[in-house]
């Protein structure tokens, strides 16, 4: 299952969120790639020097439709961390995927800023001619308040995009475990972080396995 995690603008907590699912299903025994694409680095300079057994790191720019073509039969999962600005390496990657998530902070600025990305999921999925899953995903959200349901409505009021159930809250524990170069499962597994990264990937593979049967 290829997934990746897109959106033009940058500070959403995109490679955060990327890197705590590709290790999260790496600490799961499933056998996962994590490609940055993303010109900055993050997840390549974060985790590099923290070997996993389950976890392979790659690097790709505007060849990332060719690496994804020699790995998606060696792995259970491919993450994809794509750079904010480039559109050229953003739509390749849409292009080769089987999921796509587009974090957003609990912000009217960050949701109104989501529809270049949403076009541009449109035009990809034009151009392959075929449909490919795309969601919304509440990321850093404050735990302590009841605006996520507020922001909820508020995007589906602007967008036909679904909004995945599962959030990502504003936790101290993503930025602890990361320092060690571990996912939040790994950290701790019966913690509020690990259990929303483990109900955020089952309900990813939950609409994925419903798709393939339509």
């Amino acid at each position: 299952m290829i997934i990746t995690l897109t959106n033009q603008k940058g500070g959403c907590g995109k490679s955060t969120a990327t890197m705590n699912l590709a290790l999260g299903t790496a600490a799961l025994n499933y056998k996962t790639a994590l490609i940055d694409a993303d010109e900055q680095r993050s997840c390549l300079d974060t985790l590099q020097e923290y070997p996993k057994a389950n976890l392979s790191l790659y690097e790709a720019g505007k060849d990332i439709g060719d690496l994804v073509a020699t790995l998606k039969d060696d792995f259970h999962f491919i993450f994809i961390d794509t750079p904010p600005h480039s559109h050229h390496i953003m739509h390749k990657a849409m292009a080769v995927s089987d999921f796509i998530i587009i974090p957003l902070q609990a912000s009217p600025l960050d949701i109104h800023s989501a529809k270049r990305t949403i076009d541009a999921c449109q035009k990809v999925q034009e151009k392959v001619d075929r449909e490919i899953p795309c969601y919304f995903l509440l990321n850093r959200v404050n735990p302590r308040t009841k605006l996520s349901k507020e922001i909820g409505n508020y995007i589906r009021e602007l967008y036909t995009v679904p909004l995945l159930q599962s959030r990502l809250h504003n936790r101290v524990a993503y930025a602890q475990s990361l320092m060690h170069g571990k996912s939040v499962i790994e950290h701790n597994r019966s913690s509020d972080a690990a259990m929303e990264v483990k109900k955020l990937l089952k309900e990813v593979h939950r609409i994925f396995q419903k798709d393939l049967k339509k």
